[in-house]
């Protein structure tokens, strides 16, 4: 739990504006927003802090402000599989608040984040009073059911060749994929579905092709062309 001190600091610094930036929010009258700024609650995780585990009941909607967390799952042999990487201006914990059921991931923080909570109960509220709001969610979760299908198909159906550029060309932007310090080539790996070792071999076949061109915090896409063939399958 944040402090009263810091939950009223951090309060003074979130703008309406700032609300907006969430899709499910860009919809609220002033008024509404006003209401819900009563129920939020913030939290600070520092760098490998859990926000919550899978098989908890977490009745929150998480938001981030600042800071970058993963969604992941763990096979009893240990296997990780990411399912995703959250960041700023996304939403957390959907499944569990409007479904009422058990955490299914782990939540991580990969870097220092800033969050913000609304209950359950206020959730629901806000879904009763505001079409608008409703229809903001349902438009959030049909992402969410299509991004996971999208993620299903490439584990399922294409080779780590093709999942990898993939990747690369979705990542990347103006033709650059800048890294983090959390985006290893270990996490990449994790999220698509395989080991690092393989990762690695197949960015140096990438290198060698000409494809892209790999350095410590970034990697450049040389060849887009050549690369969303690989992409097409």
């Amino acid at each position: 739990m944040v402090s009263k001190k810091e939950r009223s600091e951090s309060d003074n610094t979130l703008s309406k504006q700032d609300l907006r930036k969430f899709s499910i929010l860009k919809a609220l009258s002033d008024g509404e927003l006003g209401e819900l700024r009563k129920s939020i609650i913030f939290k600070k995780l520092k760098t490998d802090e859990i926000l919550f585990l899978r098989g908890e009941s977490t009745k929150v909607l998480y938001f981030v402000l600042s800071g970058w967390l993963k969604a992941e799952k763990i096979s009893r042999e240990g296997r990780q599989q990411t399912l995703r990487f959250v960041g700023p201006g996304e939403i957390i914990n959907e499944l569990s608040v409007f479904s009422n059921s058990p955490n299914s991931v782990n939540v991580i923080a990969m870097e220092d984040a800033l969050i913000f909570s609304i209950s359950q109960e206020a959730v629901e509220q806000m879904l009763v009073q505001s079409p608008a709001f409703s229809r903001e969610v349902i438009e959030n979760l049909a992402g969410r059911i299509e991004h996971l299908l999208n993620h299903i198909e490439n584990l399922s159906l294409y080779p780590v060749e093709v999942r990898l550029a993939r990747f690369l060309l979705e990542e990347a932007e103006d033709g650059l994929l800048e890294r983090p310090p959390w985006k290893t080539q270990e996490e990449i790996a994790a999220q698509l579905g395989t080991v690092m070792d393989v990762i690695n071999r197949q960015l140096q076949k990438f290198a060698k092709g000409g494809y892209i061109s790999v350095e410590r915090n970034r990697i450049k896409i040389i060849n887009q062309t050549d690369l969303e063939k690989i992409a097409d399958g």
